[in-house]
């Protein structure tokens, strides 16, 4: 899939940078015949690579939870709904199987009141003694004694794979897809037509040009040249981890039925977690990470890059492991690993997807949900940077503005 960048003189219509989940839903969405379109991100690099590279990203994994109905949000629940038809649509037209539907479970106290409107029309309401009573080896009561089973249309996916498809489905469809790291954007001073263009300059090969760029780089956004002058948006990147328990033969029986789930409880207990799923090295494991809790903020590249080639404290290891035993009973993990990531977050809790200037697009802002609405972010940020009028369809798009903290330069 990688382009052939010896020609000169092509200027792109929309060129994407960043080809994680966003970025590369965006670019199957964006390339429509006559539309020139690139995708531009780095790889995932082998391990061995991994302490000589700044950018990484959180879809190096084989499980995310992803719904119809995100459950506790109206406006996220309607974009999880799209996605989730997104993604199934997404494994007809490749034939890669992208999601495992084995229902999910929204634990803890007063779910009932928790849950919006459109996602109880679909949920069973539950005690955590119904919980029991259909997962024999699943006790929530101790986090609160209400559940909602969604039974249908919800379980987990394969976000590596989920990358694939849509860069796939991108690529037959004329995109161009670059592995490389794009160190600036910025006005270029040429011109087509009488439109000024954009300059993107990469590592490894020369600057592109394009009549628009669009932004799809998570975490990573501010530490690049890829704003406008002086503009600093209003965005947290935080370290987050997740901790996975072995499965063995003798448990994974016993577990196949288990749903993925996530919790509404105290503060200090919120997790999600996701049944046995198996890893590249042949093994199952039960998966689980915290809330918004127990996270680092993180203010550089270089405290970002560190984070990814860390460990979590061994003390929350501990207790996310003791979490999960609480729940799942009998359970007797083999080995414990982990895994690092981050999470954006925007004040409204909503992604950023807006026009910093006519040319200068952005999609960016997961707040722990990128996989869940990944496809349907892609759309309305490839329709958004092509001047379409409809992208955010009926959610008013000022609740996707972008917050900047400094005024955006006038490009």
């Amino acid at each position: 899939m990688a382009a052939d960048l010896s020609w000169t003189g092509m200027v792109y219509d929309i060129c994407i940078v960043g080809a994680g989940l966003w970025g590369s839903s965006a670019a199957r969405h964006a390339s429509l015949p006559g539309r020139k379109v690139c995708l531009i991100g780095p790889s995932e690099p082998q391990e061995k690579d991994r302490p000589s590279r700044d950018i990484f990203a959180s879809h190096y994994d084989v499980s995310r939870t992803v719904r119809k109905y995100q459950g506790s949000d109206h406006i996220r629940s309607l974009m999880t709904m799209r996605a989730y038809k997104g993604l199934q649509e997404l494994e007809g037209t490749t034939g890669i199987q992208l999601n495992a539907a084995v229902g999910h479970i929204m634990y803890g106290k007063d779910i009932e009141s928790i849950t919006v409107p459109i996602a109880k029309e679909e949920g069973v309401l539950l005690t955590a003694e119904g919980v029991r009573e259909r997962y024999p080896f699943l006790d929530t009561s101790r986090y609160g004694d209400t559940a909602m089973l969604l039974p249908v249309d919800a379980g987990h996916a394969n976000p590596r794979m989920i990358v694939r498809a849509q860069q796939e489905a991108a690529a037959l469809q004329g995109c161009d897809i670059i592995d490389d790291v794009v160190q600036s954007v910025e006005e270029s001073g040429d011109h087509t037509h009488g439109e000024p263009l954009m300059r993107v300059v990469i590592e490894k090969e020369r600057p592109l040009l394009a009549k628009k760029v669009l932004l799809c780089t998570g975490a990573f956004t501010q530490f690049k040249d890829l704003l406008p002058p002086s503009t600093k948006l209003d965005l947290g990147i935080d370290g987050s981890f997740t901790v996975r328990l072995e499965v063995g033969e003798g448990d994974l029986e016993k577990l196949r039925s288990m749903p993925t789930m996530t919790s509404f409880t105290d503060e200090d207990w919120k997790c999600y977690i996701l049944p046995p799923i198996k890893y590249p090295d042949g093994k199952y494991y039960v998966k689980l990470g915290p809330g918004y809790q127990d996270q680092r903020r993180l203010t550089s590249l270089k405290e970002v890059k560190d984070w990814f080639l860390s460990k979590p404290d061994p003390k929350l290891v501990e207790k996310y492991r003791d979490l999960l035993l609480s729940i799942v009973k009998g359970f007797h993990p083999v080995s414990v690993k982990t895994d690092m990531c981050v999470i954006s977050h925007t004040p409204t809790e909503l992604p950023y997807c807006d026009m910093l200037s006519p040319r200068l697009g952005l999609a960016i802002g997961g707040n722990g949900f990128g996989a869940m609405i990944s496809d349907e972010v892609g759309r309305m940020a490839a329709e958004m940077i092509a001047g379409g009028e409809n992208w955010s369809r009926d959610i008013p798009r000022e609740m996707f503005k972008a917050r900047v903290l400094t005024p955006t330069a006038n490009l």
